[in-house]
């Protein structure tokens, strides 16, 4: 006997429970609803055999945001004293009318019994999101969630091609896709951006949107379209305009959760995680070629990163959901530097670094300092340690060891290099202090032992004494220059200074 109860109220609201009694029971049970589960799935397929087009809300679906366009809601608000949570903004997303976060900002406010004109709200609001002179903006914390690759599939898919519609600006839907070199994708038959972005229609939940993107494309039928969309504005807008609606829970929740419960009731035809794969399995397959539009030279544009044709040089990029780096060494440089990690004494050290290796090194970095200051310093000593390791490339005709003394006033540093390729780290700097401006002094270290792992390096460096923490610090990373300097240097005589003829 098999026992079905339907929650109509209460917390599990819309779910059902199945009871199986027996063993026999639970067997036939599993087997019937794998039977449903493949019928659904062949239907679906049967379904959009002939899909013309994929409509895309942007965050939450294409960009992660909880560290951009949420935090600078979060920002906002505690600028005029108040506190909202992650967990108001979700609410007040599944509630509807949110497509506008500059509007949702200023009511959210608003319920706090703080009343700011929108074009001040909206100003606060930039400021954090876009930078200023001063500071990174929280856009660079974006990133890609599903990857580009199986969005280029997905286009293949579509007879027609693919759309985004937005309640972001243009310029800044634009900003986000060329990062990822995207913008072709997303075109109409003449090469168009195929876009529909904040103020061009009504906002969702509206379906002139979705409408005007379908319009954009020369889709007649929106019926053979999919919205894909992780708000309820988004899955109403779908439904509205005729076209099938698939909800996307966005990364850190479930297919389970509260936002797959209101996207569901919201009339979700189907639930998708993050990253979109599923639709490779309810999307047919097409041998069809597609030429993607060139992309054109990005808008991103981040300060000179020195000589790229150097031949022991290298550029590398690292973004995470806490920090976004882009790194550039130039190990037969002069020391010039252009340090910005957003922390003030680890920009000094690096500085260092580069001046007395006379290894160029430039890094831009905006990470999550509101948190505190370990994603950053770690991983731009990640990044860093992979662009020396990237552009020293074959590790011969070098000297391989290095060693140097350095004081600074009454503090004396000892470092001693030696590219292995086997990592290791042995950093004693004997630091009292909690911090030296803005950087933790626990991570004073880590630095050097995350710089040292990333690069494949061994390293010792010890201050051997000192009264000043300033001043320990910086006599051991200038120590550590020194030793770098010498390692590096060229030794054609040495081949690959290692007995087992490879140094790997």
């Amino acid at each position: 006997a098999v026992l079905v109860r339907y929650y109509p109220n209460g917390s599990l609201a819309g779910f059902i429970r199945i009871s199986a009694g027996r063993p026999s029971d639970t067997d036939a049970l599993v087997k019937a609803l794998r039977k449903i589960e493949t019928e659904h799935l062949q239907q679906s397929n049967k379904k959009f055999k002939d899909l013309e087009a994929l409509i895309f809300d942007m965050d939450g679906v294409l960009a992660e945001v909880s560290q951009s366009y949420r935090k600078a809601i979060q920002f906002t608000a505690k600028s005029y004293g108040e506190e909202v949570t992650q967990e108001d903004i979700t609410a007040a997303k599944l509630k509807g009318n949110a497509n506008d976060d500059w509007k949702l900002t200023q009511r959210l406010l608003k319920e706090r019994g703080v009343n700011i004109p929108l074009e001040e709200v909206t100003e606060k609001f930039q400021e954090f999101y876009l930078g200023t002179d001063t500071q990174i903006g929280l856009r660079e914390l974006e990133s890609l969630i599903p990857s580009r690759g199986l969005l280029l599939e997905l286009r293949k898919r579509c007879k027609v091609g693919m759309a985004v519609v937005t309640g972001r600006p243009r310029d800044e839907c634009l900003f986000f896709l060329d990062q990822y070199k995207l913008r072709g994708l997303f075109v109409d038959k003449n090469g168009a951006p195929a876009l529909v972005c904040m103020n061009e229609t009504p906002s969702k939940p509206s379906p002139e949107p979705v409408l005007l993107a379908l319009k954009q494309l020369g889709v007649t039928d929106p019926s053979k379209t999919i919205m894909l969309g992780d708000t309820p504005d988004d899955i109403r807008a779908a439904k509205a305009a005729g076209a099938a609606a698939f909800g996307v829970v966005t990364p850190g929740n479930s297919l389970d959760g509260e936002l797959a419960l209101a996207l569901s009731e919201s009339g979700a035809d189907q639930l998708l995680r993050p990253g979109l794969f599923e639709l490779l399995d309810i999307l047919a397959e097409s041998s069809r070629d597609i030429v993607v539009a060139p992309e054109p030279a990005s808008s991103v544009r981040l300060p000179s990163f020195g000589n790229s044709s150097a031949v022991r040089s290298a550029t590398i990029e690292r973004k995470t959901k806490e920090t976004s780096i882009k790194c550039f060494v130039n190990l037969d440089g002069t020391g010039s530097h252009k340090i910005d990690t957003g922390i003030g004494f680890l920009d000094h050290m690096l500085s260092a670094l580069s001046k007395h290796s006379r290894v160029d090194i430039n890094v831009k970095c905006v990470g999550d300092l509101w948190i505190d200051d370990h994603h950053t310093a770690e991983d731009v000593a990640i990044t860093l340690g992979e662009a020396f390791d990237t552009a020293l490339g074959p590790r011969k005709g070098i000297a391989r060891w290095g060693y140097a003394l350095c004081p600074l006033d009454e503090a004396l540093s000892r470092a001693v290099v030696d590219i292995s390729s086997r990592p290791h780290a042995h950093v004693s700097l004997g630091l009292r202090r909690e911090s030296v401006g803005t950087l933790s002094t626990e991570m004073i270290a880590h630095v050097i032992e995350s710089f040292a792992t990333s690069a494949r390096l061994c390293v010792h460096v010890e201050c051997l004494q000192g009264e000043n923490d300033h001043h320990r610090s910086e006599s051991a990373f200038k120590a550590l220059a020194v030793a770098i300097r010498m390692s590096i240097s060229a030794d054609k005589s040495a081949g690959v200074p290692s007995t087992k003829g490879v140094l790997a």
